[in-house]
């Protein structure tokens, strides 16, 4: 009763607030900073993991998003808890892994010393990988799905990419021949002895929006 009474009670305290500091909380409330403390964690408030962890949220504010993260106004929070936990959810819930970029992107943050300090405590690992460091989960049987995702994404990648020789080609016959469509694209440049599957060529358009774009020598 006590913990749903403390609940109710901080969000009359916030009103339309969504992020209160502890000095601002004590200034409402006007009791010692230990009696707010123990409000906030009977009321499951939530710490910012960013400005040093100084704001707090009640768990009916934030609008989480697909990753479990929220920002307001450049203080973010997470489902997960404080930095170190949040980036071995994202990991551990990634379908493929995570390059350490993509890490930094998710969480606003670049997170390069952390991870070294979480793979050295052997809460994630990570492999190199096309010259770069990709993170996964350390559970053996997340990890294998990912890492089979991942490898199996880079052998596709690595199948449709095509060479520079191929790109001008494919493109100059696109300009000659604007209303032809792949297939036929495809037999013109084989005839020149430039050699290139359709799904390649698809990619290509598809990638730079070719197919999208009007082309002309003008």
């Amino acid at each position: 009763m006590e913990t749903n009474a403390d609940s109710e009670y901080l969000k009359t305290i916030y009103g339309t607030e969504k992020v209160l500091t502890l000095n601002s909380l004590k200034d409402k409330i006007r009791v010692s900073e230990i009696t707010v403390r123990r409000k906030l964690k009977k009321s499951g408030a939530i710490t910012s993991y960013n400005k040093n962890g100084k704001y707090y949220t009640l768990p009916h504010i934030p609008n989480f998003d697909t990753n479990g993260l929220w920002n307001y106004k450049e203080i973010r929070f997470s489902q997960f808890g404080n930095l170190k936990q949040t980036i071995i959810q994202l990991v551990n819930n990634s379908e493929r892994g995570l390059h350490a970029e993509a890490i930094g992107e998710l969480i606003a943050y670049q997170p390069h010393s952390l991870l070294n300090q979480l793979c050295l405590k052997s809460t994630m690992q990570r492999k190199k990988l096309d010259g770069k460091y990709v993170y996964f989960s350390i559970n053996q049987k997340v990890y294998k799905s990912q890492f089979t995702k991942y490898t199996n994404l880079r052998t596709n990648n690595i199948e449709d990419e095509i060479s520079c020789t191929q790109a001008v080609g494919l493109l100059i016959a696109k300009i000659r021949n604007p209303k032809s469509n792949l297939s036929d694209l495809v037999r013109i440049l084989h005839k020149d002895n430039i050699k290139i599957k359709e799904s390649q060529a698809r990619v290509f358009f598809d990638k730079h929006g070719i197919e999208k774009k009007t082309l002309n020598l003008k």
